[in-house]
């Protein structure tokens, strides 16, 4: 089937390179080359590199341009694929290719429709993981789906982590619905409005902001969830001095420990722990303001006088 392939991330780079297996794609639809990392150098998002090596054929302006539908056109592309692209699909087109538009979402539809689904399913203790392909409408992530794969992670996972496992069952998710399509086989299921549904927006990063006054085990989910994007911080009072530290992995351990005030950070058997409202979480993994990533107990040697997280002002 003709198709046209929509994304940008490395996920839908590894979507791009699994649906030339089974389908004709003649032209990728992704972002224009961005300034990134610490030397501010342009470079190519993943998609763009990917569809270079399969020598396809991209396109990257805004796909309103009336030059993309003269392209699809050209191309006489009769289905869209869309993975991470970042950029709304206009009725326009979606009303252009003769077999639609299909998404690939990380969760389980209805929920969480939106744009940051995996870090909601990881707030939700991985409730409605897994993948959906969709097909396009002109309401947000509400369009009749094709197929869809649940996942249960065997142990607590970041975002980061999940997004992979999702790339994994995604990819072949993606091509095995738009086979589907091609043979006229696709059962188009109307999404229903559930009680509870909630959308998954953008977190900022006074979201990700962590009070220790919290429960330990909202706390641990909020740290995995945020991460690596924007990523989970507090502000620590440490060695008689400010600084910010960035979260990256706790631990759920330890409920034997003494009570203390929250945000107390203490060293327990060679290991650091902050305390919460109902018990204390071990300091895994953290990076200390303008330091390299380390264990919550080597930050503790270095720091004279003790530490504590802060709470955020009201």
């Amino acid at each position: 089937m003709r198709t046209v392939f929509a994304g940008s991330t490395l996920q839908a780079a590894e979507c791009l390179k699994e649906l030339i297996l089974t389908q004709d794609v003649r032209l990728v639809l992704t972002r224009p080359d961005a300034r990134r990392g610490r030397g501010r150098k342009e470079s190519s998002n993943p998609v763009r590199q990917a569809a270079k090596e399969l020598e396809i054929e991209c396109f990257d302006a805004n796909p309103s341009d009336p030059a993309f539908a003269e392209k699809l056109k050209e191309k006489e592309v009769e289905c869209g694929a869309v993975v991470a692209y970042g950029r709304l699909i206009s009725p326009r087109l979606l009303s252009l290719l003769p077999k639609g538009w299909y998404n690939l979402h990380f969760s389980l539809l209805p929920y969480f429709r939106g744009a940051n689904p995996v870090a909601a399913c990881v707030l939700e203790k991985y409730a409605h993981c897994g993948v959906t392909v969709f097909k396009l409408t002109e309401g947000l992530d509400e369009g009749p789906w094709v197929l869809k794969e649940p996942y249960s992670p065997l142990s607590p996972l970041t975002a980061g982590e999940l997004t992979q496992e999702l790339a994994k069952i995604g990819k072949k998710a993606l091509a095995q619905a738009l086979l589907k399509v091609e043979s006229g086989e696709a059962a188009l299921t109307v999404q229903q409005d559930l009680p509870g549904l909630k959308y998954a927006g953008k977190i900022g990063k006074q979201e990700a902001r962590i009070d220790f006054s919290g429960k330990r085990e909202e706390i641990f989910y909020r740290v995995l969830a945020f991460n690596p994007n924007p990523m989970a911080w507090a502000e620590a009072e440490a060695g008689g001095q400010r600084t910010y530290v960035k979260l990256n992995r706790l631990g759920l351990s330890r409920p034997d420990l003494p009570r203390a005030a929250a945000g107390k950070i203490a060293s327990f058997a060679g290991r650091a722990f902050v305390s919460c409202a109902d018990g204390w979480l071990e300091l895994l993994e953290i990076t200390p303001e303008s330091k390299k990533k380390m264990s919550g107990e080597m930050w503790l040697r270095g720091i004279r006088g003790g530490a504590e997280f802060l709470r955020p002002l009201p």
